[in-house]
């Protein structure tokens, strides 16, 4: 089979998974607004951000995409401030300018509930704003930003390798799907 013709069907496969995928994403947005349907909850989507827009809030999770290949995850204490674990292992404070740099994203996302209201956990602003500038050996999948938002959260310290996983958790001690809403 010519090279272009392999080409063209692999360009037609990626439109239609797109297009596949945008569409999944609208299901769930119009869903969320049906109280009779069960709350699904919605990832956060760079190729379809959720049309709900939100504030920075302390003691809510956020978080942007990294590299198309990642979820990068962080904790608000206050109205401009973003405490994240960095790829060096520094725990640092951050804008929400600086928390998108130098990652693919270009939207920052909150965990919200099915209204679009951010979860707050006021536990987390005094155990992340306590972690500024400590180093932690740094591993993408054993010690990543996803173990130490969960630990700010709970005080629990367990191994989170993927997003999916520290998103189930996340909904479970929320009581409720997690929305991730575009922060404005």
């Amino acid at each position: 089979m010519p090279l272009p013709v392999i080409l063209a069907g692999a360009v037609v496969g990626a439109v239609l998974a797109h297009d596949n995928q945008k569409s999944f994403l609208r299901s769930l947005d119009n869903d969320r607004r049906n109280p009779l349907r069960p709350d699904l909850g919605r990832e956060p989507s760079e190729v379809l951000p959720s049309p709900k827009h939100v504030a920075l809030v302390p003691g809510s999770i956020v978080c942007c995409e990294v590299y198309e290949a990642f979820i990068h995850t962080g904790v608000v204490i206050d109205d401009e401030t973003i405490v994240e674990l960095h790829g060096s292992g520094l725990i640092r404070a951050v804008s929400k300018k600086r928390f998108l740099a130098d990652r693919s994203g270009s939207h920052i996302f909150a965990a919200c509930d099915r209204q679009g209201i951010p979860l707050t956990f006021s536990r987390m602003i005094d155990s992340a704003s306590q972690d500024i500038f400590n180093f932690y050996n740094y591993d993408l999948l054993k010690a990543n930003c996803y173990r130490h938002t969960w630990r700010w959260l709970t005080g629990e310290d367990i191994a989170l390798e993927r997003f999916a996983e520290f998103n189930k958790k996340l909904s479970q001690k929320a009581g409720s799907e997690i929305y991730w809403d575009v922060v404005v």
